[in-house]
């Protein structure tokens, strides 16, 4: 891989303005990876919702196959909005390159990109591949997960191109996630007169809730609660009718979910008896458990790559990737497989350039691995 070429391009695609909701934007970084795959001469599906509020879910084929070998997949929505690129633009400062997504993660669907563009003729015509751009990940995954999944369904392995951890290497498990949106509705009043009025707050209500959900913290078992938006009332003197939180929990062990779809239940009857209405929307990723014949997987790629002068390292990450959906179709799943970063979502968001060429390089030696076992299996039977 030329690097100079890499970068330049990953220039292009991180001055792009792409967060989830930009359909111009997501369809703009959407066209660059369509094109780029037609002059491959692969089959390319462009999915785009019939509602038009996302960008375009890409389907990328060698063939078309009853199943198929390695399914590939990255996303090209960011979390930031438009304007954010004018102002923080792609840049390297030393080893390490600056830009809004940059390691979240055009740098990885960059990378997918140039490992089909260098992919040898011979593996080509031995494996059955499919890549797929995801416009929606940021978001859950709502729209894309639906196409995708098809593919998950008739895929012996998955590399998802999240960016590998810098200390830690590549995933291999991640915590299950479940996030709730709750709407309070009391009834407005003046605040002098609670007591006379009939007056209920929904901000008094959301502050219970938020301390619930705190409560539920417990670190030591890997569970973490972020109350990341509040909001609610009109003003100081006049009881809120209306307010509004959305909590985003992170957990390793699956029993915890279910304690905290138990909260919600009972802080929603407790609401109720007090007069106040509750709606809740819950949005959820399962964990990303490696399976018995993942983690045998794993024990051969640590082998392999040492047996080639790679430092293959893997860790469980508490984010959550397509990862936790596509392994729960059965496909045999890695993680985190693109050039190492920090900080997603934040302004000092950053990636590794040295980690660039090992970790393309280590990709190579993966698809070639799939090969030689798919023909040595072939031999076999």
């Amino acid at each position: 891989m030329n690097l100079s070429e890499y970068l330049k391009q990953l220039e292009y695609l991180v001055n792009i303005d792409s967060e989830t909701f930009d359909v111009e934007g997501v369809n703009k970084v959407a066209d660059y990876f369509s094109t780029a795959f037609k002059n491959f001469d692969w089959i390319v599906e462009e999915h785009q919702p019939k509602d038009n509020k996302m960008g375009k879910c890409l389907i990328c084929k060698n063939r078309e196959a009853d199943r198929y070998d390695l399914l590939m997949i990255g996303h090209i929505d960011t979390v930031f909005k438009r304007g954010t690129s004018a102002n923080r633009p792609f840049k390297i400062v030393g080893d390490k390159a600056f830009g809004p997504g940059v390691a979240d993660m055009k740098q990885g669907s960059l990378m997918m990109c140039y490992l089909i563009k260098e992919l040898p003729k011979e593996i080509n015509d031995k494996l059955n591949i499919v890549v797929v751009f995801n416009p929606d990940e940021e978001a859950g995954s709502v729209f894309s997960k639906e196409i995708y999944s098809k593919y998950a369904k008739i895929s012996d392995y998955a590399f998802v191109y999240e960016a590998s951890n810098e200390n830690t290497g590549i995933c291999t498990a991640r915590k299950g996630s479940v996030v709730f949106d709750v709407e309070f509705i009391g009834k407005a009043g003046h605040c002098a007169y609670v007591d006379k009025n009939g007056a209920v707050s929904a901000v008094h209500e959301m502050g219970k809730w938020i301390a619930e959900f705190d409560s539920m913290m417990n670190l030591s078992i890997g569970t973490t609660v972020n109350v990341g938006l509040a909001s609610g009332g009109v003003r100081r003197n006049v009881v809120a009718d209306n307010a509004k939180i959305t909590v985003d929990i992170r957990y390793q062990q699956s029993s915890e979910r279910q304690k905290f779809l138990d909260l919600v239940e009972r802080l929603t009857k407790n609401a109720n008896e007090k007069g106040i209405k509750i709606n809740v929307k819950t949005r959820e990723k399962p964990s990303f458990i490696p399976s018995e014949k993942a983690i045998t997987y794993v024990k051969h790629i640590e082998q392999l790559a040492k047996n080639n002068g790679f430092d293959f390292k893997h860790a469980l990450r508490g984010g959550v990737s397509d990862a936790n959906f596509i392994s729960q179709y059965g496909a045999i799943c890695l993680d985190g497989l693109g050039p190492s970063g920090n900080l997603a979502h934040c302004d000092d968001e950053y990636m590794i350039v040295s980690s660039i060429m090992p970790y393309f390089e280590l990709s190579k030696l993966l698809i070639k691995d799939l090969a030689e076992k798919k023909h040595m299996k072939g031999k076999i039977q």
